[in-house]
């Protein structure tokens, strides 16, 4: 007997104590008007974490069940409203952004960025097209590319009377060896070339027309080349036309 009303004793302090700190956490502790259930949350340990009675959290919920889920988000009687986050602008993610990466660039922390973005619960998951908020003078610079190489052709060569000519055919020219030669040096080629515009268009006994080029890349040990510009047909292929 005397055991027993040791234990019961022993049990009895520790009730206390419980119902002490309890009471010491109900003091300080503020929940705001709206939480979101976590994993093994009840309505109990909200109500004694939250100062309030699951009657009470249950009337401020009409239809809410006995059960909670996570993800869950219930009302609470006696919580308050937090002040809205103030923002600056706005930012669209773009194919291969990350928090971090945003961050980066507009000078702040990602903590910071998710303090204005509750509806973000995963800080490793944001989409291309997505629209997050930005915190206040904030504001993040557009992403930078490198300056493209200059498109061919090139300057026009010192010590050379060259020409520009458009080819205009739509599946390309190719580029031979010689006039009416055999042997192709590139395939299908388009865009616009630099031309030898006096001795080197050659006229074929079959009336068509061919001009010299200057390769942009050394092709098969050469840099020039032959290109049909008007076939026997009399069609062109290049703009301006070459008599």
């Amino acid at each position: 007997m005397t055991q027993r009303s040791l234990q019961i004793t022993v049990i009895l302090a520790l009730l206390v104590t419980s119902f002490a700190s309890a009471g010491g956490a109900q003091a300080w502790t503020q929940c705001p008007a709206y939480i979101t259930v976590q994993w093994g949350d009840t309505l109990g340990g909200i109500a004694l974490m939250c100062d309030t009675t699951v009657d009470a959290i249950r009337a401020a919920n009409p239809g809410l069940g006995w059960w909670l889920y996570a993800g869950q988000v219930i009302n609470l009687p006696t919580g308050y409203t937090p002040a809205p986050p103030t923002y600056g602008g706005t930012y669209t993610v773009q194919w291969g952004d990350t928090l971090g990466k945003i961050a980066a660039r507009a000078g702040t922390s990602v903590y910071a960025i998710l303090a204005v973005n509750p509806q973000i619960t995963n800080a490793s998951f944001i989409y291309a097209g997505q629209v997050i908020y930005l915190p206040s003078g904030v504001v993040v610079p557009p992403p930078s590319y490198p300056t493209p190489p200059p498109s061919y052709p090139t300057p026009r060569p010192s010590g050379e009377f060259f020409s520009l000519v458009k080819i205009t055919y739509a599946g390309g020219l190719y580029i031979r060896n010689a006039p009416g030669g055999t042997k192709i040096l590139s395939s299908a080629m388009q865009g616009t070339y630099w031309y030898y515009n006096t001795g080197n268009i050659r006229r074929l006994s079959d009336g068509s027309i061919w001009v010299e080029v200057k390769l942009g890349e050394q092709i098969d040990g050469v840099w020039r080349g032959w290109m049909l510009v008007k076939d026997y047909l009399g069609k062109y292929f290049t703009s301006p036309r070459i008599e």
